[in-house]
């Protein structure tokens, strides 16, 4: 069976034919996208055979850039500047994710770990519910197991009125640790909300 595929010689790149519904092909679009950011990276990176991906082969300057943004970031977070630090931090996540594909792996993912926490605070400060919540929604599914994610993301649903929601997510957060008090005193506050609003506090 052939597949709906073309050559973009002006682009140089793999694409949909343009005859065929897009919709019906949203799984090979996806892979398509795929294939051709990981063509991308192997012509950037001027070798026959990408070296290893290990902790010693990675882009240096890249990570210099990604730190100096960062930092800014955090100095417009002290100096309460947060929309400033919402756009230095996202800034920062897109050099990050634009780490090549043949790269160490953990060190993209602790870097858009990093600056996706420091958006996400940015954006709560500036009390942006949607937005915040975008990046809690994705701190949560990458690292899961960190309590302070999911408090993230309940404040996000709190703000967005959705109080049920924002207390599953604090519980969950105390799952990780129970001792937690940020995320008790916000479940208590978000448990006398839901009371409030069944008209039983």
């Amino acid at each position: 069976m052939s597949l709906p595929l073309v050559y973009d010689s002006t682009g140089k790149k793999v694409a949909l034919d343009e005859d065929v519904p897009a919709k019906s092909f949203e799984d090979l679009q996806l892979e398509i996208t795929q294939l051709n950011t990981l063509i991308k990276d192997y012509v950037n990176s001027n070798v026959d055979v990408p070296p290893v991906p290990t902790k010693d082969h990675y882009t240096k300057n890249l990570s210099m850039m990604i730190k100096k943004m960062h930092e800014s970031a955090a100095n417009s977070m002290r100096a309460k500047k947060y929309n400033d630090a919402a756009k230095q931090f996202g800034v920062a996540l897109g050099l990050a994710a634009a780490r090549p594909k043949f790269e160490n792996f953990q060190m993209t993912i602790s870097e858009v770990l990093i600056c996706l926490v420091g958006r996400c605070d940015a954006n709560i400060m500036l009390k942006n519910w949607a937005d915040g919540y975008a990046d809690a929604d994705m701190l949560c599914q990458l690292a899961a197991n960190i309590p302070e994610n999911h408090l993230r993301k309940g404040v996000c649903q709190t703000g967005l009125g959705n109080l049920l929601a924002a207390k599953t997510d604090f519980e969950r957060g105390l799952c990780f640790n129970s001792a937690h008090p940020k995320l008790k005193e916000e479940l208590q506050k978000v448990q006398l909300l839901i009371a409030e609003e069944n008209g039983e506090a």
